[in-house]
């Protein structure tokens, strides 16, 4: 019997020691994210910021401004038109 105690403990324990290890790559994660986004933001005009400035991410703000000023052929053509 307290032989299974103990690597239900041992089991218990590589699960929290895992879940610590996931929670701290997560804010690890997190951070550079916020680093990325604080970046972007800080490098774009005053007149562009607004259109980013909701972003939660950076993968948000990176696709509102490719699909703004990259485009498809359909955007582009627009573009040249005004």
């Amino acid at each position: 019997m307290s032989g299974s105690r103990g690597s239900e403990k041992k089991k218990k324990a590589a699960e929290e020691t895992s879940t610590e290890e996931d929670d701290e790559k997560m804010v690890a994660i997190l951070m550079k994210d916020a680093k990325a986004l604080g970046i972007i933001q800080n490098s774009v005009s005053d007149q562009i910021f607004p259109r980013i400035a909701n972003a939660d991410l950076v993968k948000m703000a990176w696709n509102l401004l490719y699909g703004e000023y990259h485009g498809g052929d359909h955007i582009r053509s627009i573009k040249l038109q005004n």
